[in-house]
């Protein structure tokens, strides 16, 4: 009985101790999260799950760069190519797919333009479905798929610039000397062959 009650003890004294150590330690290092991202409440393991930032949030209507993982369709497929028989064990092929028209992560003034884009991509039910096998690896394959996402949705959020007067006025002008450029290396080359015909009249 006084065993089992001094490894009771022995055990609570352990982890009061641990949990005075962890909530009233002193030092933290320079990489810590609280030094290197002051006032945030996202990186903190018990606040909950990190949320997707919205328009509301961040203040603006552009993509971020944030991509939730719970909105998509992840499935794993065998890789295509060559590899032997770790092809055919292993499901390291990654293929991502979401609804474009419910996604609420990409502003609607960007999907219009991302649907335009990526015509071949976007299947009839408004699916976008995006594959990679280049690696060998699950992680690596669907980290792919998500730098290809995100570099094809900021490609569709460049919107393209106007031409100003000046710089149209500077089109109009070299295409006008181009054209009188043209014109006279014709004339050039149409003198030039009157001289050859007329050079070889004489000679006969």
């Amino acid at each position: 009985m006084n065993s089992m009650y001094n490894f009771v003890y022995r055990k609570c004294l352990c982890l009061s101790t641990r949990y005075f150590l962890i909530n009233n330690r002193t030092y933290k290092s320079n990489l810590s999260y609280d030094k290197l991202f002051p006032n945030c409440k996202s990186l903190d393991i018990l606040s909950g799950p990190i949320k997707s930032p919205t328009s509301e949030s961040t203040g603006n209507a552009k993509f971020n760069g944030f991509i939730p993982i719970d909105k998509l369709e992840i499935t794993h497929r065998h890789a295509r190519g060559p590899g032997g028989q770790h092809v055919n064990k292993t499901l390291s092929g990654v293929e991502i797919r979401f609804h474009v028209d419910s996604a609420t992560w990409i502003p609607d003034w960007i999907k219009s333009r991302f649907r335009d884009m990526n015509q071949t991509r976007v299947n009839r039910d408004g699916y976008f479905i995006i594959f990679s096998d280049e690696t060998r690896h699950r992680l690596l394959n669907q980290g792919q798929c998500l730098d290809r996402i995100r570099a094809l949705i900021r490609e569709a959020s460049l919107v393209p610039k106007g031409l100003s007067d000046e710089e149209r006025k500077g089109i109009e002008e070299r295409k006008k000397t181009s054209s009188n450029e043209r014109v006279i290396r014709k004339r050039i080359q149409s003198l030039n062959k009157q001289e050859r015909r007329s050079s070889s009249v004489d000679l006969s």
